[in-house]
């Protein structure tokens, strides 16, 4: 049986099988990494559209990472197997070249196309959602602050108004008439604001 599989190179096409695994591995990850930006694109909310970036980056980024290294380490294996079984149940104590190759090949491939598919560079569109989020969220910060300034505008607007009218219904006599000292004036703004309030 063991020469059998050492004749048919069975281990070498598992080898080669699990480069090519990791290979459509790699290409499956940076397919779905494509897509999920694409999705993520449309969301609205610029915080969760950031944060999904993010996230899925990493996660992306550790599955194309096992991608690699499980079949290398696997190819390996399988190397020092033919290796071991080409000195014990063949007795010639040499592996043929071709699964030295394969056994080289493999890990540097993948490797190689690992850093052909990353995707971990691309991080402008991460970037400009980052910066939109924070440029809404400055224009939120000022829009609620112009919009306070308005109200603080209107409020004084109001006060004035109504401490006109009871000046001018008093006639400059009487009791609110007297009150025409700065500090009385302020103190009846107040009564005003709060009654307001």
């Amino acid at each position: 049986m063991l020469h059998r599989i050492m004749d048919m190179h069975i281990l070498l096409y598992a080898m080669a099988g699990m480069g090519v695994l990791g290979i459509l591995g790699m290409a499956a990850v940076c397919l779905i990494y494509k897509r999920r930006m694409r999705k993520d694109s449309c969301m609205a909310d610029l915080k969760e559209k950031w944060i999904k970036l993010w996230e899925n980056r990493d996660e992306l980024t550790q599955k194309m990472n096992r991608w690699v290294w499980v079949p290398s380490f696997v190819s390996t294996f399988l190397l020092c197997l033919a290796i071991v079984l080409s000195e014990k149940v063949l007795g010639t104590g040499m592996v043929s070249s071709e699964y030295l190759q394969a056994g080289a090949a493999v890990p540097i491939v993948l490797l190689v196309v690992r850093q052909a598919l990353d995707f971990t560079w691309k991080q402008e569109r991460m970037l400009s959602s980052m910066i939109d989020y924070l440029e809404a969220q400055g224009n939120k910060i000022a829009q609620i602050q112009a919009a306070a300034a308005v109200s603080q505008e209107r409020e004084d607007a109001m006060v004035d108004y109504v401490a006109g009218g009871i000046k001018e219904s008093d006639g400059g006599k009487g009791r609110f008439g007297e009150l025409l000292s700065p500090e009385e004036e302020e103190i009846m703004r107040e009564v005003i604001r709060e009654f307001m309030g």
